[in-house]
Formats: C-alpha cells, sequence, structure tokens
C-alpha cells in the first residue's frame, strides 16, 4: 500500500515536473520584441529587419519600437531588403524581380530578373544585381543547372555588365579545392549570396587583389569566399573550404580583415551543428577572432544569416533561421537581443535573411526631413 502511494506522488510529480517545462519551453518560443538590453554597452544605431514571409520591411529602435516601415504589397514575399542613405529601400523577390521605393513606398525603380540574395548599388548609379539562369549542364552531358550570374544594371534596366560564374570556376579552383562538377542534389550552383563592392582598406595597401571597386563574392555551395578584379573580371583571391561551412555575407572591415558568418552546414559536405562568426586576415589567411555561443549549439543557423561589425566594436548578427537578432561585445557578451514578432501560420517565428544597422544620426535626419518626430531614446 505505502509501495503504490509512493509511486502515484512520483508519477504526479514527474507529470508536474513535465508540463512545467513544455509550458517553459512554449513561453521561451513566444518569447518575442527585445529581450536583452544593456543599453550603455549597446551601440546606438537603428535596426532594419525585413521578415521571410512578408512584403514589408521594418526600421527600429533599440528599445524595438518601430519607427519607420516600408511596403508594397503584390502577392510576391521579399527576399531581401536594404534601405539606402537617402532613405529609399530596395527590395530583392526571388528569382522575379528587383525593386526600389521612395521613404512613402513608392515604385521608383524595379528591374524584372531572377535576381537572388544581394545587390550593390554602385557610385554611378547603377545595380550590381545577384541573379541565375537555368542552363544546359555546364560539365555533364544531359541536364540542367541554374549558375549565378553577376549582373550590373543602369537605372534604366540595360545590362552593361555580366559575370558568369561557371566560365571562372578553373580561377576558382587554381586558387582553392573546388569540387567540378558540383553535387548532384544542388539545382543551383554555386549559390552566390553576397556581392560587395570593396572599400578602401588597409589590406589594399599591401596587396592589390583587395584594392577599393574590386568585388568580395561568396558561394555557399561550395564553402568559398573570393574577390573578383573589376579591371581583368579575374579570381584573384580565394578562401574557405577546410573552415567554412554554407557561409554567407562576408565584408571587409575599416581594419582590412574580413568578417564573414560561418553558417556550419553543408547539406552535401558536412554539418558541424553550430554557427560561427569569423574574422579573417585575408594576406595570411589566419582567423584572428572568432564569436560561437556557450554552448555552441545554442547559435545555429544552418541556411542563412548575416554580421555587421558595429562602429563601437560590437558585432551584429543574425541567427536567421530561427529570427533572432542579437549583438555581442568583442569578448562575447550579448548586450541586446530581438526576436522576431511576426509569426509563421503554424504560430512559430518567422525567418529573416539579413538584418542590418543605420547610424542614428543618418535615421534622425530622414525622420526629421519626411514629417517624423525625431526619436530620443
Amino acid at each position: 500500500m505505502f509501495g503504490a502511494r509512493c509511486a502515484g506522488v512520483f508519477l504526479t510529480a514527474l507529470a508536474v515536473l513535465l508540463v512545467a517545462a513544455v509550458a517553459l519551453g512554449a513561453e521561451k518560443n513566444m518569447k518575442s520584441g527585445v529581450t536583452v538590453l544593456a543599453r550603455a554597452k549597446c551601440d546606438p544605431s537603428y535596426v532594419l529587419y525585413s521578415s521571410r514571409q512578408t512584403e514589408a520591411a521594418h526600421l527600429i529602435r533599440l528599445d524595438g519600437r518601430e519607427v519607420h516601415r516600408w511596403d508594397y504589397p503584390q502577392g510576391k514575399t521579399w527576399h531581401y531588403a536594404e534601405m539606402q542613405p537617402d532613405g529609399h529601400l530596395v527590395a530583392i523577390i526571388k528569382d522575379v524581380m528587383i525593386l526600389e521605393l521612395d521613404w512613402d513606398s513608392k515604385l521608383v525603380w524595379k528591374a524584372e530578373m531572377r535576381a537572388h540574395h544581394d545587390f550593390a548599388r554602385l557610385p554611378n548609379g547603377n545595380t550590381l544585381v545577384v541573379s541565375r539562369r537555368t542552363m544546359k549542364h555546364p560539365w555533364k552531358d544531359e541536364g540542367k543547372l541554374a549558375c549565378d550570374i553577376l549582373v550590373e544594371v543602369t537605372p534604366g534596366g540595360k545590362t552593361v555588365w555580366e559575370w558568369k560564374v561557371e566560365e571562372h570556376a578553373k580561377e576558382v579552383a587554381a586558387l582553392v579545392d573546388l569540387r567540378i562538377p558540383p553535387y548532384e542534389k544542388f539545382w543551383d550552383w554555386p549559390h552566390v549570396n553576397t556581392i560587395e563592392v570593396l572599400p578602401d582598406n588597409p589590406a589594399a595597401k599591401k596587396d592589390p587583389r583587395f584594392r577599393a571597386g574590386n568585388l568580395l563574392v561568396c558561394g555557399r555551395h561550395i564553402n568559398v569566399i573570393w574577390v573578383i578584379d573589376r579591371k581583368t573580371d579575374k579570381v584573384v583571391w580565394a578562401w574557405g573550404p577546410g573552415q567554412l561551412l554554407g557561409p554567407h555575407m562576408p565584408t571587409m572591415l575599416a581594419s582590412g580583415r574580413i568578417l564573414v558568418y560561418d553558417n556550419g552546414q553543408n547539406a552535401a559536405d558536412s554539418v558541424r551543428g553550430h554557427t560561427r562568426v569569423l574574422e579573417l586576415d585575408p594576406l595570411t589567411g589566419k582567423i584572428v577572432w572568432e564569436y560561437k555561443a556557450d554552448p555552441p549549439k545554442s547559435f545555429y543557423s544552418p541556411s542563412r544569416g548575416s554580421n555587421e561589425r558595429l562602429p563601437n566594436g560590437n558585432t551584429f548578427v543574425a541567427e536567421s533561421d530561427s529570427g533572432r537578432l542579437f549583438e555581442v561585445t568583442p569578448a562575447g557578451e550579448t548586450v541586446w537581443e530581438f526576436l522576431n514578432p511576426e509569426r509563421r501560420k503554424n504560430g512559430g517565428r518567422m525567418a529573416l535573411y539579413r538584418a542590418l544597422r543605420y547610424p542614428r544620426d543618418l535615421v534622425d535626419r530622414l525622420l526629421a526631413e519626411h514629417g517624423g518626430r525625431k526619436r530620443n531614446e
């Protein structure tokens, strides 16, 4: 009798613990907005984000308050959105078009093309766009492959430059290990997700491969980041195999080093199971700084993500698959965290592709110019 009573008490207690654990997990999943804010340690810039299953972009303060929003509903969700210095917003509708909206969300410009992942606005007003086209497989007698192409288009929609990735595969292979033909499971290649025009930087003073105007590119499916010389169209530098798995968003820092988001998963190669943000010296190929969570698996975005070095030295990170944004110090302390409040139909948090930060004085000026109230924090 006593043993049965004890067993009943134990099972009841176990049930209570299980219910509590489920409730705690559900509560964690339902959290949204700003969950960490150590304001004195944060960069004071504004945050721009756009959810994967919407047609809008949100500009928010560090406390989570929205100060501006762009939207352009037409039944086609945005892949990526980025604000320009004049307050215009450029958005990519994957494999359909790239468009530009003014501050009031009125259409300024669009180019119908298979745009995806990224673009770069040039000083002459033209736009570099990552695109692709389905073609006969370049390395097989039969079958097709969607190969990436980088294009430069004018405001009038005229293409004035093209760079076809498959035509430069041998140049990449001469610098790093590259599997040719690609893994059969990939329908597209090499899945370019970044195109950045290199700014003036200290590395260029030591090595002309990194001079301003050259292009920094990232191919997720081949675990490679590389530099294109704009004068010759040749690949002049590459890095990644053996270190990167499914990378995103390499960006040149003011120090002449490169920050890159190392997702930790490439379906064809291997799975590390956690994501890292790396700071690389491109002149030596050495990693000089690394951020990973403790425990490492608590920061993992297999498919997408972004990183940005902030003026105060912190690093802004998007754990995109889970819809989480955060800011970390050089020592790895999380001083700001934001969980996407927008939800999928099943109640889960919407994913993001990238998120970006914008200087406080720029945004305050735009708000004032367009009749908005300056948001003091």
